[in-house]
């Protein structure tokens, strides 16, 4: 069997599949060891950089997911657009893990990346909300691909990334929580904010993996 460029693309895309929902379960079995008080601050602040690298995985695993989906589908026919359209997504992509890194690298600065963690919200938003009309549509008949398997995945896509942006706002007072602590200032009230955020983002990320196998079962079974 010989094995060319499609191949290799439907392989990249099942291991950002894997990255996405693999790296995820590290975090979340991660962020109870930042949240137990009986561990050393030092272990603590460990785990949450090993999370915040940990972390990025699935953060830049989700615009390429995309831009693999889209060339998969446009090298198989099932996706009715051409290469101008596919090159405008993989800068999109590029744009998008770009910013993922940028965020990452410089996480150390709150001040610096506050505006562009506004900005990313934006733009996950914008994202999923193309995504989902181009399911919708396409799932009316008169969309970017004639395959019902495909413009559902689009759909069930679009509500991964805005499940996402729940999770992120329901997980932000967790890492204030762990920045108090670590100054010193913080106390018992700071451990039960951590701890009880964890407890609301768990059945969120278990909503996210559900809808990520949802996404790749209808991608390669096509039951639609």
């Amino acid at each position: 069997m010989s094995v060319g460029l499609y191949e290799l693309l439907l392989l990249a895309h099942v291991l950002l599949f894997v990255y996405w929902l693999g790296a995820d379960l590290a975090v979340l079995y991660s962020a109870r060891y930042v949240a137990d008080p009986t561990l050393s601050l030092q272990t603590r602040e460990t785990v949450s950089q090993i999370m915040a690298f940990v972390d990025l995985f699935p953060r830049l695993s989700v615009p390429l997911i995309g831009a693999v989906g889209a060339s998969l589908g446009v090298m198989s026919g099932e996706f009715l657009f051409g290469t101008l359209t596919l090159v405008a997504l993989w800068a999109i992509a590029g744009v998008w893990v770009t910013l993922n890194l940028w965020l990452y690298l410089n996480r150390g600065n709150p001040l610096r990346t506050a505006p562009w963690r506004r900005f990313d919200v934006a733009w996950r938003s914008f994202i999923g909300t193309g995504v989902l009309l181009a399911g919708l549509v396409a799932l009316a008949g008169a969309g970017v691909t004639d395959n019902r398997s495909l413009a559902l995945k689009l759909v069930v896509f679009s509500a991964a990334v805005f499940l996402s942006l729940v999770l992120r706002r329901v997980f932000m007072p967790f890492r204030p929580a762990l920045q108090r602590i670590a100054s010193g200032a913080g106390g018992d009230a700071d451990v039960a904010i951590m701890q009880r955020t964890l407890s609301r983002t768990r059945p969120i990320v278990l909503g996210i993996w559900a809808l990520t196998v949802a996404a790749a079962a209808l991608g390669l079974w096509q039951p639609v």
